[in-house]
């Protein structure tokens, strides 16, 4: 898991290959006119700063693709489909500005709809707050179940992450049309 850091915004990221793709929300890098923020990096565990090369984006599914260069220990993406209400999980961010921060919660639902009109979502009751975009809903496992995107602020412990199995889409379809080939 990564703080990723632009010139207008911070939040979460987190490692899908060996070889340094991350994965966040496409929304984190966006400026305030909706444009693509410039300085795109990473800061891992140690503190360490990593540039970051932007691959593409799927705007549908809030999701980018960056590559690090480097070798890294990668965060196994698990099967969402096998997710279960009850299941006990984490979620990894920057809430805040705090970085590395966890909490943990339970799903309370899935295959809930999104903004984007698909049944893609996650329902947790973990708490996410601003930074937390783009960083893993992780279960009891440690694989990456979903990525965390958005709450609502009118309830309480209303958290969504978007399904594993729509980033392996996403990440795959976008590799494929800026690599030529899919990558998970």
């Amino acid at each position: 898991v990564v703080t990723i850091r632009t010139d207008s915004a911070q939040a979460t990221g987190f490692v899908i290959t060996d070889d340094g793709y991350i994965v966040t929300n496409a929304h984190v890098l966006a400026d305030e006119s909706g444009y693509l923020a410039t300085g795109i990096h990473a800061i891992n565990y140690e503190g360490r700063r990593v540039e970051l090369e932007f691959i593409g984006y799927s705007g549908i599914l809030d999701i980018a693709l960056l590559k690090a260069v480097g070798s890294y220990n990668s965060l196994n993406l698990g099967n969402s489909n096998n997710v279960q209400i009850g299941e006990k999980v984490i979620a990894i961010g920057n809430p805040l500005g705090l970085q590395f921060s966890v909490s943990q919660g339970i799903v309370s639902g899935v295959h809930r709809q999104g903004a984007n009109g698909l049944n893609a979502y996650i329902q947790t009751d973990a708490a996410l707050n601003p930074g937390n975009s783009g960083g893993p809903l992780i279960d009891t496992d440690g694989r990456a179940i979903g990525i965390n995107n958005f709450k609502i602020s009118s309830g309480e412990s209303l958290g969504f992450a978007l399904e594993s199995n729509f980033i392996k889409q996403a990440v795959n379809e976008i590799a494929q049309q800026e690599l030529g080939q899919g990558l998970i």
